[in-house]
């Protein structure tokens, strides 16, 4: 619950169900202390984990007004699993990072550019259990009617290249389709994908390791667009300013809750169609095939699952590009005071630069920075954007946009650097 008051009460659930029930601690949901930064629910209603699951959830979302972090506790098919929808809402993070909105900007890039703490090697997994039916025994849902089956969202792939260097951490949409197989989309575009071509140029396949559950500080940095070189431990040591404990190979956090070990393939199989986070069906495409040999749980830790294109991550996505943007621009020599990415543009593809000094030099920096947005807006005051672009004059600057290597139109950057006349009125 929140340090503010009692819990809000819960909407009513689906037919025959007891719907919402407002949840104690996090400690008492096996969730680390961050998650008492939200109000948590529990939803005992017998469901499918077939859409049922993650259709519930949006109409919960419907009901309240926003999307509740809850912990459904009988999913049909998997007696004793234990589902958590909506596992980073952005108070979590800031609670997780020991940050807040107003300074989480600044402290972020001041950790980014400090030095990085020690990667511990710990024996990890204690508390894991080794399953015996491997996935059989993971409550994996399908999220919407047209997915091609369950799909495993919120795991976070740890790959590594043959030499063991270039530790890469990454979302990867992964569909189950046996208890010991599944297909992995590894964008091209992605380290996790260049690390499998190296492994593939020995004629190996490539060691893999997904994990679940571990501090969601950890969950910033796989979302986050960083460079190659390096290891993205170090980069979330950095974040949390403390030494980060790992074990295995290749390594997963020693809290992680979840862990699958396998190996990625040359091999390839039909994946998809799924649901992706712009709101439409990834068409069904050819995505590499995973075997998995080993699978392990914290006995009655909830699973995390992720909608696509829901609030978790999108979320995900806006906080990782809002705080690397504003690190490179601060680092750039430019005065910025805040970035926002919005989430009813998916996180990534408007953005907004508060400065007070906007430019066309500093639209262009953040231009080359992120390729992705589509329009970026740099003013003195975008509290209200719609406010700010009727009084504000501005310079445009305009660059193709490229999807899939094709141009689509054009990318553009306002920099609203010519001020209003007058002065506001009072009310």
């Amino acid at each position: 619950m929140t340090a503010g008051g009692p819990p809000r009460p819960g909407p009513p659930g689906p037919a025959g169900g007891g719907g919402l029930v407002p949840a104690g601690s996090a400690a008492e949901l096996s969730l680390p202390a961050c998650y008492d930064a939200v109000d948590l629910y529990t939803c005992d209603t017998p469901l499918s984990s077939r859409v049922e699951v993650a259709r519930t959830l949006a109409e919960f979302e419907k009901a309240l007004g926003r999307r509740p972090t809850t912990v459904f506790t009988r999913v049909v098919e998997c007696p004793g699993g234990r589902v958590l929808g909506h596992p980073y809402p952005r108070e979590v993070l800031l609670a997780a990072l020991g940050t807040t909105e107003e300074k989480r900007l600044e402290e972020m890039s001041d950790r980014l550019a400090g030095p990085a703490h020690p990667l511990v090697e710990t024996p990890g997994g204690g508390r894991r259990e080794e399953l015996g039916g491997l996935l059989g025994d993971l409550p994996v849902l399908q999220h919407r009617p047209g997915d091609a089956g369950p799909y495993i969202t919120a795991g976070v792939g740890v790959t590594t290249r043959p030499d063991g260097s270039g530790v890469n951490l990454g979302f990867y949409r992964i569909q189950v389709v046996a208890p010991d197989e599944v297909r992995i989309f590894l964008d091209p575009r992605t380290d996790g994908h260049r690390n499998l071509r190296a492994w593939l140029e020995t004629g190996r396949p490539m060691p893999i390791s997904v994990f679940l559950g571990a501090d969601p500080a950890i969950c910033v940095v796989a979302a986050s667009r960083l460079p190659a070189e390096g290891d993205d431990y170090q980069i979330a040591s950095r974040l949390l300013g403390r030494p980060v404990g790992l074990g295995g190979s290749p390594p997963v956090p020693e809290d992680a809750t979840h862990v699958i070990e396998g190996q990625v393939l040359a091999r390839d199989a039909v994946e998809g169609p799924f649901g992706e986070f712009k709101g439409y069906y990834a068409e069904a495409r050819r995505s590499n095939v995973m075997t998995v040999s080993r699978v392990a749980a914290v006995p009655g830790a909830p699973f995390p699952t992720i909608v696509a294109g829901s609030t978790s991550g999108l979320t995900l996505m806006s906080f990782q590009n809002e705080y690397l943007m504003y690190a490179h621009l601060r680092g750039r020599g430019h005065p910025v005071r805040s970035v926002r990415y919005s989430l009813k543009a998916r996180g990534e593809f408007v953005a907004y630069i508060e400065s007070d000094e906007p430019s066309q030099e500093l639209v262009t920096e953040a231009m080359a920075f992120d390729v992705r947005a589509k329009v970026i807006i740099c003013g003195p005051d975008l509290s209200n954007p719609g406010q700010a672009l009727a009084t504000y004059g501005f310079t445009t600057r305009t660059e193709p946009y490229y999807r899939k290597g094709r141009v689509e139109g054009e990318r553009v950057g306002l920099a609203l650097v010519i001020p209003p006349e007058g002065r506001p009125t009072e009310y």
